[in-house]
């Protein structure tokens, strides 16, 4: 069975302020389940200067013990495509697991971009979903909810941490 998370928020912040602090919202150190973050591509179009990114993240494994006992690994691995317009103020991104992929696939696809009520602020829109198969149904199950959870936390805690970096700034 796969799991859909849908996620909009508005930042009453105008976009180069929201998308400085997404960048720095994993490197901040504000989020202590995200252990490293690196660029792996990165390249801008000369004719209209959009800039494309793959990031590669790791995280801590977060699972509780006996969901870990299924997937042991100590840290998870997720990369990042990202495509980002200032002149056109939109940020794309597609984020999706790495680690443990054989089994389950969790997908992310977000959009930041000037708010059309009020162009000073800024739209997030984000599309999730998780998929966990070959581990049997109950098993997969609880891999999906403990996942839908901790997608819901952890958007709320990613609005928090760009709030206050945004406010710190």
């Amino acid at each position: 069975m796969v799991r859909y998370l849908e996620f909009e928020h508005i930042f009453k912040h105008p976009f180069e302020k929201v998308i400085r602090a997404y960048f720095q919202k994993y490197t901040s150190g504000k989020d202590s389940n995200v252990t490293s973050i690196r660029v792996v591509e990165h390249k801008v179009d000369p004719e209209t200067g959009e800039e494309y990114m793959i990031r590669r993240g790791e995280c801590v494994n977060v699972l509780p013990g006996i969901l870990k006992k299924v997937c042991p690994y100590p840290a998870l691995e997720v990369e990042e495509e990202v495509w980002l317009n200032k002149k056109e103020k939109c940020l794309h991104l597609h984020c999706y697991n790495l680690t443990w992929s054989k089994y389950a696939f969790l997908e992310e696809y977000s959009c930041y971009r000037a708010c059309d009520s009020n162009p000073d602020w800024t739209l997030f829109e984000q599309r999730a979903s998780i998929n966990v198969y070959g581990v049997g149904s109950v098993i997969g199950g609880m891999f999906e909810a403990f996942g839908q959870r901790f997608f819901q936390h952890g958007a709320k805690k990613g609005f928090n941490i760009m709030e206050d970096l945004i406010v710190g700034s």
